[in-house]
């Protein structure tokens, strides 16, 4: 049993669910309309819940990224380390903190786009082409979150746009039999 690709998989599942109850226990909250970090709000009756989560999915990262080192190599685990210590702080600071907040979360979406690259290189075969695309979805919404560019999809779907594939990613990738070698 690999220790740091079950980690991978367990925090972002968990994430995933709660992130997808919090929407459903928020009154009014819509995933098109509304930031994910509103979830996390102070003012927010989802915000323990998705507050544990994101610090949950940060610190399972974390732990990831130390237990799959070798695996990843330095460059992939120093970024996922830094991606997961941005969702750490997503959850530590809530939206309502402002900058911290905001710098949290633009780490934890710009590397943890920018790891979902490296390791799907790194991994070669299915996992290079998937983790490239992956990565490119996710640093190509972040490139329209940022400057708030309108879209279809809204604010939420955009961000949306971010966050998803570089989860789906890590729980492929913690799915993955034999290491790189």
């Amino acid at each position: 049993m690999n220790w740091g690709r079950l980690l991978l998989v367990i925090g972002s599942l968990q994430f995933i669910i709660a992130m997808l109850v919090a929407e459903q226990l928020y009154p009014g909250y819509n995933p098109l309309h509304n930031y994910i970090s509103d979830l996390g709000a102070l003012r927010a009756p989802t915000s323990t819940l998705f507050n544990t989560s994101v610090f949950l999915l940060g610190l399972s990262g974390l732990a990831a990224a130390y237990l799959l080192r070798a695996e990843l190599g330095r460059l992939g685990a120093a970024l996922l380390a830094v991606a997961a210590v941005g969702a750490m702080g997503v959850g530590i600071f809530p939206e309502d903190y402002g900058a911290p907040h905001g710098i949290s979360a633009l780490v934890a979406f710009l590397f943890g786009g920018i790891a979902v690259i490296t390791m799907g290189v790194r991994r070669g075969g299915v996992y290079k082409p998937l983790g490239t695309a992956m990565g490119v979805i996710a640093l190509a919404a972040l490139a329209l979150f940022v400057p708030r560019v309108q879209t279809p999809l809204g604010i939420g779907g955009v961000e949306r746009l971010i966050a998803y594939p570089i989860l789906i990613f890590f729980i492929l990738y913690g799915l993955s039999g034999k290491k790189a070698g």
